[in-house]
Parts: C-alpha cells; structure tokens; sequence
C-alpha cells in the first residue's frame, strides 16, 4: 500500500516508495538540505506537478528558507474560467534566523505581488513578479551570509540590504501601478468609443423628435467630452479610474463620460433658452446655432464648469453666492 503524504511541514523525509502528492516549499527546504539530497529531484518533481514548473529558485545554504519563481496554472475571470500561466513567488525562511527590517519588506514584496497579479496581465505581470523575486532572492542571500557573523556586523549589514530592497520594492511598486493605469485607460477609452457609438445611434433615431438645436447640442457635448479626454491624455495627464472598480466598470465609466457631456450640453441649452441661465443669445439664426453648439461643446469639455453653472440656476443660489457683507468691531 502506498501512503500519499499531502502538502505539510515534516520533521522527516517520507522513505523510498512513499509517494508525495502536493508537497509545499517547506518540503523542498528539507529535501535541499539533506545530505546528498536523495528526494529532491522526486519531491521537486512532484511539486511541479502540483503547484507549476519552477522557473528559478534559490535556497539558502546555512539555514532553512528558499525563494522559487513558479509558473503556476491558474483559471481566468474572462474567456469562461479558461486556464492562464501566472508568475507567482513562493517564500520560506525561518524567522528565528531574520530580523524586523526583512520580515517588513518580505511582506512588503507578498502584498505587491498579490495584488498587482491580479490587476496585470501577460509580460506586464511576469516582469513586475521577476523583479519580486530577484530582490528577494538577493535579501535572503544577505541574510544566509550573515546567520554565522557577528551580531552588531549582522544588524547593520542586513539593516541596509533591506533599506535597498524596500526601497526597489517601491519602485517596482510604482511601475507596476502605472502599468495598471494605462490597461484601465485602454479600457476606459474603449468605453468612450463604444458610449459614442450608442450616443449617435440614439440622436440619429430620436433626430426628429428633439429638433435640430438640441441634436446638435448633443453631438457637441459628446464630442467635447472626447477632445477634453484626448487633451489630457495627450498632455500626459492621468484620467481618474479607479483600478479597483474592475475591468467592466471602468468601460461603462468611459461610456458615462461621453453621456454625460451630452446630457450637460443639451442642459445648456435648455436652461439658456428659458432663461435660467444668465447668458445673452445672438438675435442672428445663424449665430445662434454656433453660439449653442459652442456653449454645448465647452459644458461636455468642462464637467465643473457646466455644473456650476447649472447650480446657480437653483432657487436660492444667488443668496448663497452673494458676498455678505463686512461687519464692524459693533456689528
């Protein structure tokens, strides 16, 4: 009968004719520093078969602790939970033999690579979950080389190499997080595109219900929203998307922008032609339609601007806004 031993931490290595099914890294640190390493390649294997093809690994000579880069299987979100390859890194070490400085940017590196692993996908991820791994394979180097110094030599030593390693962790941090900004902007500029789209299909059909001035309202606030979008984009200004809002949220964002700068545009133009609005029209037909189309295009361009102006049109708001006047030492 062959006993199946599962992922734990053993005191022993299991002996010939045991099979080891889903063994963890602590079982690869066991069969490492082992003399003469008789189950590494057998456990190593099985590891593999389990958890993913090991891409690097590093395992520390003068105490128990190791680093691997895995290559794991994973099911996706999208394309109906189809299998993806995902770089993930697989950390053990003793903590007895560490310090404070290095346990912090150990969990430091777990917590960036968890949660960007998620947000990024394909080469983006793979070069963000590389450089984890090579920093803290570089710390836990440092560490093992010091286990057998002096103390104080130890303390400052290690001290600094985990000053170095945060501060590289940071940095790929940042590099990873504008990454995830730029696959959010794809996303949400995919949701303008496909919000104008359903914008000029809805003026088109509803074109002779609404008449010609508010239609052309319409179009010119969408497209403000466009161009105010492309400007700050082009002028290496960020949008503002949120990168925990997810993939779908994010494209409808897009699509709300561009409705929203046709909705305020077409506002405008409401409000001016009552009167609300304190805005003098040109008596000219034909300055008229440019004046509205211009007024419609700069409210999509300028959310703020349109809604201020909208505010003020409120009952009361010019109370409100009115400077009070300033008072005596008696007043």
């Amino acid at each position: 009968m062959i006993a199946v031993v599962v992922s734990r931490k053993i005191e022993a290595l299991p002996g010939p004719g045991v099979q080891v099914d889903c063994p963890c890294v602590v079982d690869l640190v066991d069969a490492h520093r082992q003399s003469g390493r008789p189950r590494f390649a057998e456990i190593r294997a099985a590891y593999e078969n389990s958890q993913g093809k090991i891409l690097e690994e590093y395992y520390a000579p003068h105490f128990p602790a190791a680093v691997l880069l895995v290559a794991a299987k994973e099911k996706a979100e999208v394309n109906g939970g189809a299998e993806r390859i995902v770089l993930k890194m697989r950390l053990y070490y003793d903590a007895r033999k560490s310090t404070t400085d290095v346990d912090d940017v150990f969990r430091l590196a777990r917590r960036v690579e968890r949660k960007y692993s998620v947000l990024l996908r394909g080469e983006t991820q793979d070069i963000l979950v590389r450089g984890i791994y090579t920093t803290a394979a570089v710390l836990l180097s440092v560490l093992d080389a010091m286990v057998c110094s002096e103390r104080k030599r130890k303390r400052e030593r290690v001290r600094a190499a985990a000053a170095s390693a945060r501060k590289e962790i940071r940095q790929i941090e940042q590099n990873a997080r504008d990454a995830a900004l730029d696959r959010a902007l794809i996303r949400y500029l995919g949701g303008l595109a496909a919000g104008f789209v359903l914008a000029i299909v809805v003026v088109i059909t509803l074109k002779a219900e609404i008449g010609p001035q508010l239609t052309t309202c319409l179009v010119a606030g969408a497209i403000g929203a466009i161009l105010s979008v492309m400007t700050r984009t082009t002028n290496r200004q960020r949008v503002r998307v949120g990168l925990g809002q997810g993939r779908f949220v994010i494209f409808l964002s897009g699509s709300f922008r561009l409705i929203i700068g046709a909705i305020f545009g077409a506002a405008t133009f409401v409000l001016v032609s009552v009167g609300l609005l304190p805005i003098a029209v040109p008596p000219a037909a034909e300055k008229m339609n440019l004046f509205f189309a211009g007024l419609a295009f700069l409210a999509g361009f300028s959310e703020r601007w349109a809604q201020d102006a909208i505010v003020r049109t409120l009952p009361g708001a010019a109370d409100r806004n009115a400077v009070e006047p300033a008072r005596g030492k008696d007043g």
